[in-house]
């Protein structure tokens, strides 16, 4: 038991004055507007409104701040899908789903359409950089798999096909959006692809 003249041992370092979850979030859309290689850690701040030392204690350099702003649009990925899933719609209506859920996401952004962050920052970055090929490859391994088991329920004849086309469709439209279509000509693609897919 301790006396009155005791002091109790004090926690080393600061308690931290932010969401960590929240500055991810704000950090990924700096990624994804600006990408992996034009993003500095004076960008992370200004997006974030924490300062460089308080970031990189947090989350550690560029890179680990980056690689978790991927794991955290995984995230947010396998969930969006496994409510189209959950929904159990006819094929028509999954593509319809699908498509115009993404284009509406691949239409905001920072200053723009940004697209998706994983074809439009990770898949230039992969070249170079292993760790993050690797995160861009269990990411696409994600897509393909929950689009395929929709498609199945769906009652697609050849849903692993069928699913690599819509995921292929799904990098097309982030790329499209980025470059600046409207959102009408990005749903008439979208329309033009799934009457294709579905037969």
């Amino acid at each position: 038991m301790r006396t009155s003249t005791e002091t109790v041992p004090r926690p080393r370092g600061r308690p931290r004055k932010f969401d960590a979850d929240k500055v991810l979030a704000k950090a990924l859309q700096r990624f994804r507007t600006h990408g992996f290689a034009s993003t500095s850690l004076d960008d992370l701040a200004e997006a974030t409104g924490v300062n460089r030392p308080s970031l990189y204690a947090a989350f550690g350099d560029k890179k680990a701040m980056y690689l978790a702003a991927l794991a955290r649009a995984r995230l947010w990925l396998e969930a969006s899908f496994d409510t189209l899933i959950a929904a159990d719609y006819p094929i028509d209506k999954m593509f319809k789903a699908l498509f115009i859920g993404a284009i509406d996401g691949y239409l905001t952004g920072e200053s723009g359409p940004s697209g998706c962050i994983v074809i439009n920052t990770a898949a230039t970055a992969a070249g170079t950089d292993p760790d993050i090929r690797a995160a861009l490859a269990e990411i696409l391994a994600l897509e393909d798999a929950k689009i395929e088991t929709a498609l199945r329920q769906a009652g697609s004849p050849s849903p692993q096909a069928h699913a690599r086309l819509a995921a292929s469709l799904l990098h097309s439209l982030s790329v499209r959006a980025r470059a600046g279509e409207s959102r009408e000509a990005l749903i008439a693609i979208a329309k033009d692809a799934s009457a294709l897919i579905a037969g």
